[in-house]
């Protein structure tokens, strides 16, 4: 039985078909799924729950200032400014969790600062119309050990 353990070696990204690398530090990426979620509610009948559908959502990168990838992604956020079109995004997790973004586009770049003892990373905010999240290779160890288990 094959076991997955964390690796950050492991982490794959490839914006538009462009394998992406030089990672800042830390949590260089983030992934927020929008809606697919439950609220509660108290109306003049009782508690209720609604439910929102799935509804895009965000991938936010963080690239070192030296990243060899940084020139693509501005390259890339150049181009969609001159000719828009949608883009896909896949990440293979430390984990190899596969998460795919479909219909995206860059969402507005923030401020950086530079000057500094440190150059702050240059992040990317890429704005989804889909976000799927495949952990069929997490779910298959997971469902092995708690079957051996019980």
């Amino acid at each position: 039985m094959r076991v997955n353990l964390y690796s950050q070696q492991r982490h794959v990204l490839i914006v538009d078909g462009i394998p992406i690398s030089g990672f800042a530090e830390g949590d260089h990426m983030q992934v927020k799924a929008d809606g697919n979620a439950a609220t509660r509610t108290m109306g003049g009948d009782g508690p209720a729950m609604n439910l929102s559908v799935a509804q895009g959502g965000k991938v936010t990168i963080a690239l070192n200032p030296i990243s060899p990838a940084l020139g693509a992604m501005y390259a890339l956020r150049n181009e969609q400014n001159l000719n828009p079109r949608l883009f896909n995004v896949v990440l293979m997790t430390g984990v190899e969790e596969v998460i795919t973004a479909s219909g995206c586009a860059f969402g507005e770049l923030p401020q950086f600062a530079s000057g500094g003892p440190q150059q702050t990373p240059r992040q990317f905010e890429i704005e989804a119309l889909d976000i799927v999240f495949d952990t069929s290779s997490i779910e298959s160890v997971a469902g092995g050990l708690l079957g051996s288990l019980i």
